[in-house]
């Protein structure tokens, strides 16, 4: 396959026009013909994926009045091809080489805490610490491309100074890395994010760009753990620890029978982590990674950016489609229908027991998959991309292996009658963030290399505590490797390791338990003693340490913000303040400011999604003052949510409630940015006009005030359920000190904020410890009663 198949560049209206010789009326023309593809939103402009549009254009002649010296016959593209043949490669299509043993430079780890300290509070302003990791990730890629766009981000750095001149270096910035993604079939990301950036001075930017300068090949590993960190990534979203990527395409690549796949799939991309790891892994096995077709779908809009610059830094050629909303089965891509040597996913799950009936619609060669539960479509979908002989990973919940439901008992039947299920491996807890759900991997072969036994590994013990988190450790990943291929070589029962169990059955078996695939119900565990109560209890008193000295930094962190206040504070003398009414703060509903009350129930109702899409933000969201995740949050479909756009949320957007129980209004910060409203709150924005007037900090603060509060109440409708206008809520006064005061306030509320938090953390550590305590002296006392005794006193 050549290197122009792997790529899918993104054109506006005007090149494809260019490129098949007509007017741009003449496609405005095609877009309404049947089949032509559709567009992806970028920015002001639809763009289109290439693939499709020459496709299409393929099966459509020239007309002899616009043939232009074209042999009769030609097709309009026939006709593309040729001007993509002779035009002139003006951005590099390859980062500089790099070895596929390369390790992380041990000094980036360094540098890129420094990048994230304070540089990323003088230089984000009001913008998000995401935008601020989006810089980075923009800046280390176009300094690994060393193409002009990073020589002239060098010298702009080095010339030019003010306000205006980090506002255009951030515009070049974003305009260079948006060029590069629309080559590589991407939409256009950036320029948005980084004009939310409000550099203090310009040596701060141009201190940034000297940095991430010196940065070693693989520190983007770094920044995508601070992109997940910082933006809060849902369960659809978060990414896959890079030690369960790799685990997973080592252990896959022991059924590849010595041969590294050349074609790998990702049906749910996340941040592009597991095709990174299967493109490393295949370098390491001598295949370049241009070479290889590596294709996936993702269902984030800002993650898939990070995943295209991601796997083109590893020198792959990606394809990364990105989705409306829709499932990957019901999804078309250029790509649809090929089959591939090599498939790994972690897709979104359910946990709860399904109940739903089979689904009717769909084509499942295993069995429909029961209604609103989507965990065995991807299964079966996952093993339909498979080419013969290939091999497949897929993260599953522990639930989807032995859940009661008919539906999806016989389709793990049928996986197994096939002969398609060839080994399954239960993780620890608490590896992914923002869930602790308990998951395993399924290895899956395609059907023709049948499987009569199917090996299972409990891997449950492996990995250390991490901040709260599991981590698992090289030689964490190499134990459950050996343990694998030692349980696949003697396949004859149970395994020797004592920190993977293992243990191989066959289909009989499988059957007398009820068609289970959870590792849990065929392995033997002997009751937890001494060792693992041991262990916990460890783990436990690491974490209670941890907590302990996060709260002494943000106490010392609170004291200093006071005390500098009350510092300051004798020192200005008065301050003069300003009496206004929200609503000149907000101006007009616009994108750009306005008080603006979520959509109808009526509008949201036929858009709700049980799997995927955007979150909603209710009342119950809101909590003190900030928006948090609930384990139940609703969504609206992702192509839904494209024409719901004024109720977007953004960061420095204030959520009040708007029918219910009035209470203190949250901040929009990292988690809730680019959520939608539900009917029940109003959003206030800020209009652009005024950003240098009021800090929104400041403002959330004001309004979350008891007296804020009591307005609100007072001026809320008592038909029903209290309710507040837009109208009315514009309304409320508002004092404002000097932007520099708010700033001061600011500050200390933050390091207050900050201090609650981390003692709110260190109450759930000391209950966690002593839970601890008692399951360690517990087992303990049942060692000591299960020894048999040795004599006794007369």
């Amino acid at each position: 396959m050549s290197i122009a198949d792997h790529t899918d560049q993104l054109h506006s209206q005007a090149e494809i026009a260019a490129l098949a010789g007509v007017s741009r009326a003449t496609i405005t023309q095609w877009r309404r013909a049947p089949g032509f593809p559709p567009p992806q939103r970028g920015g002001e402009s639809d763009l289109f994926h290439r693939a499709g549009v020459l496709a299409w254009m393929d099966k459509r002649l020239v007309p002899g009045r616009l043939l232009q010296g074209d042999p009769e016959g030609t097709t309009f593209g026939a006709r593309a091809r040729a001007a993509l043949a002779g035009k002139p490669q003006t951005v590099s299509d390859a980062p500089e080489t790099v070895e596929p043993d390369m390790r992380p430079d041990p000094r980036d780890a360094d540098r890129v805490r420094a990048l994230m300290g304070q540089l990323c509070e003088r230089v984000r302003g009001a913008g998000s610490r995401v935008d601020y990791v989006n810089l980075l990730a923009s800046l280390h890629f176009l300094r690994r491309f060393k193409g002009p766009d990073w020589d002239d981000v060098v010298t702009m750095s080095r010339t030019g100074e003010g306000s205006d001149g980090a506002a255009a270096l951030l515009q070049h910035i974003a305009g260079g890395l948006d060029e590069q993604l629309r080559r590589h079939g991407m939409r256009p990301a950036m320029r948005q994010s980084l004009a939310r950036l409000e550099p203090r001075s310009y040596n701060d930017l141009r201190h940034v760009v000297h940095l991430v300068g010196e940065l070693g090949h693989r520190a983007f590993d770094l920044m995508l753990d601070e992109y997940e960190l910082l933006a809060g990534l849902d369960s659809g979203e978060f990414f896959t620890p890079r030690a369960v990527a790799d685990l997973m395409v080592r252990i896959a690549g022991e059924n590849t029978e010595g041969e590294a796949p050349l074609s790998v799939y990702d049906p749910y991309t996340r941040g592009g982590e597991l095709l990174a790891a299967a493109t490393t892994w295949c370098a390491e096995q001598g295949v370049a990674p241009p070479r290889m077709e590596i294709c996936g779908i993702t269902h984030g809009r800002d993650t898939a950016p990070l995943a295209t610059m991601n796997l083109t830094l590893r020198g792959a050629r990606p394809r990364v489609f990105v989705s409306s909303g829709g499932s990957p089965w019901n999804t078309a891509t250029a790509f649809s229908g090929k089959r591939f040597d090599l498939v790994l996913s972690n897709p979104p799950f359910n946990m709860s027991d399904s109940t739903g009936e089979p689904r009717n619609e769909g084509n499942w060669p295993y069995g429909p998959p029961p209604l609103g539960n989507d965990n065995l479509a991807y299964v079966q979908h996952v093993l339909s991309s498979l080419e013969e002989g290939g091999t497949a990973a897929v993260i599953m919940p522990n639930k989807a292996g032995n859940s009661a439901n008919k539906a999806e008992k016989a389709i793990r039947r049928a996986v197994v009658e096939r002969g398609a299920m060839k080994a399954v491996v239960a993780l620890p807890d608490r590896l992914f963030s923002h869930t602790s759900v308990p998951v395993s991997v399924w290895f899956l072969v395609h059907p023709s290399q049948a499987c009569d036994d199917i090996l299972f590994l409990d891997a449950r013990q492996v990995g250390i505590p991490n901040r709260g988190k599991r981590t698992l450790r090289d030689e964490d990943v190499q134990a459950v490797v050996d343990a694998y291929r030692y349980a696949g070589g003697n396949r004859d029962g149970m395994g020797q390791s004592l920190l993977v169990p293992t243990t191989v059955v066959d289909r009989q078996t499988v059957q007398e338990r009820d068609w289970s695939l959870s590792p849990m119900d065929h392995i033997d565990t002997h009751k937890p003693r001494r060792d693992a109560a041991e262990a916990a209890h460890a783990e436990a008193l690491y974490e209670l340490e941890q907590r302990k000295r996060e709260v002494r930094e943000a106490d010392l962190a609170a004291e200093f913000a006071l005390e500098r206040l009350e510092h300051e504070d004798g020192q200005d003398g008065s301050v003069e303040w300003e009496r206004v009414v929200l609503s000149s703060l907000c101006g007009a509903r616009t994108t750009t400011g306005g008080i603006q009350a979520g959509p109808s129930y009526s509008l949201l109702k036929k858009h709700m999604a049980t799997v995927g899409g955007v979150p909603l933000v209710y009342p119950q969201n809101l909590r003190e003052g900030r928006i948090e995740r609930l384990a139940d949050d609703r969504r609206v479909a992702e192509g839904a949510a494209r024409g719901l756009d004024r109720f977007r949320l953004r960061p420095g957007d204030i959520v009040c409630v708007r029918t219910g129980a009035m209470g203190r209004p949250a901040l929009v910060r990292d988690v809730g940015a680019d959520w939608l409203m539900s009917t029940n709150v109003i959003r206030v924005r800020v209009d652009e006009r005024h950003r240098d007037r009021v800090h929104p900090g400041y403002l959330a603060a004001y309004l979350g005030r008891p007296e804020s509060v009591a307005w609100v109440r007072d001026r809320a409708s008592a038909t029903g359920a209290p309710s507040i206008s837009a109208a009315a809520l514009g309304n409320q006064p508002v004092l404002l000190p000097p932007y520099t005061e708010q700033q001061r306030v600011v500050a200390v509320l933050d390091a207050l904020d900050a201090q609650a938090m981390a003692h709110s953390r260190l109450a759930e550590a000391v209950a966690a410890t002593r839970t601890a305590v008692v399951e360690r002296r517990m087992f303990s006392d049942l060692d000591q009663a299960a020894r048999p005794e040795t004599g006794r006193r007369s």
